[in-house]
C-alpha cells in the first residue's frame, strides 16, 4: 500500500477519499468499497491526514488501497493529492463517514459509459444518521439536494464530494493552493461548457452523527472554508456584498434546505 502520482490513467476506476480522523473511523467506508472495486479492476486512494498512518491489518485487508498520508492536511487538500496520484479514467469521489452501494462502482462506471459527453456524474445520497432532529437537520443542510429520489438527467447543480465522479478530462489541472472543493469544480465545468449529470442510481448512505458542539462547529468551519476558496476568486466589491449578504443567509438557507425536503 503506496503513495506516490501515478503516471497514466491505465485503470478504469479510482475510488477517492479523505479523512482527517484516526483509524477505524474510515473502516466501514472501506469495507463498503474494497471488495467491489477490486471486480471491477480500479483502486481506492485514500487521503490520510491523521497523525498515524493505517494499521498492519488494514494494510493486509485492503490490498486494492492505496494511501497519500498528509498528517495535518486538510480533506480539500488532501483529494486534491488523490486525484493526482489516482490511476483511473474515471475518479469517483466520496466521504470518509460514507457507505457506498453495492453496486457502486459498477453504477459510476456504466453512467459514464452511456454518457461520454458529461465530464461529472453526481448520484444520491440518503442519510445513515436518523436518530436525532439534529442528524436530520445537519444533513438536509448540505446534502438535502441530493437525498432521493433525485430528477435523473443534465443538471446544472450536482451532488458533491460524497457522491460524485469525473472522467479524467474533467480533472485536468485542478489543484488549487487551498486544495480541491468540489463545489467550485464544478460551477467552473458548468461555466465552461461541460456537461453535468445526475444519476440516481448511484448510491451513498452519508452516516455522520456529532452532537450539537460539533455538528454547529463544523458548519462554522464549512462557512470559514467556503469564504476562503471564494476570497481566493473575487474582488473587494463583491466581498462587501458578500459580507452584507451574511445577514440574510440563515433564514436563506433554512428556506432552501425546507424546498428540497417539501419537494
Amino acid at each position: 500500500m503506496t503513495s506516490g502520482p501515478s503516471t497514466a490513467a491505465a485503470l478504469p476506476l479510482s475510488a477517492v477519499a479523505a479523512t482527517t480522523q484516526p483509524w477505524p473511523e474510515v473502516r466501514p467506508l472501506l469495507e463498503s468499497l474494497h471488495h467491489q472495486i477490486a471486480a471491477v479492476g480500479g483502486e481506492i486512494v485514500l487521503g490520510d491526514g491523521s497523525t498515524a498512518s493505517l494499521p498492519d491489518e488494514a494494510r493486509d485487508r485492503y490490498s486494492n488501497l492505496r494511501v497519500v498520508h498528509r498528517p495535518g492536511a486538510s480533506v480539500f487538500k488532501l483529494r486534491a493529492a488523490c486525484v493526482a496520484a489516482s490511476a483511473g479514467a474515471v475518479v469517483a469521489i466520496t466521504e470518509d463517514h460514507c457507505v457506498v452501494a453495492p453496486d457502486w462502482c459498477e453504477r459510476v462506471l456504466v453512467a459514464h459509459r452511456d454518457h461520454p459527453e458529461a465530464a461529472a456524474i453526481g448520484g444520491a445520497v440518503e442519510n445513515g444518521a436518523t436518530a436525532t432532529a439534529l442528524d436530520w437537520a445537519s444533513f438536509f443542510l448540505v446534502n438535502g439536494a441530493s437525498m432521493p429520489p433525485v430528477r435523473d438527467g443534465v443538471r446544472r447543480a450536482i451532488a458533491l464530494q460524497a457522491n460524485c465522479s469525473y472522467k479524467r478530462r474533467a480533472l485536468s489541472g485542478d489543484g488549487a493552493e487551498l486544495g480541491m472543493m468540489e463545489w467550485l469544480l464544478n460551477e467552473d465545468l458548468h461555466a465552461r461548457g461541460a456537461v453535468l449529470r445526475t444519476d440516481g442510481r448511484i448510491l451513498v448512505r452519508h452516516v455522520q452523527s456529532l452532537g450539537v458542539a460539533a455538528t454547529c462547529r463544523i458548519h462554522y468551519d464549512d462557512g470559514r472554508t467556503i469564504a476562503a476558496f471564494r476570497l481566493a476568486r473575487i474582488g473587494s466589491v463583491e466581498r462587501a456584498v458578500r459580507l452584507a449578504a451574511c445577514l440574510v443567509m440563515p433564514p436563506l438557507l433554512t428556506a432552501r434546505a425546507a424546498s428540497h425536503v417539501l419537494t
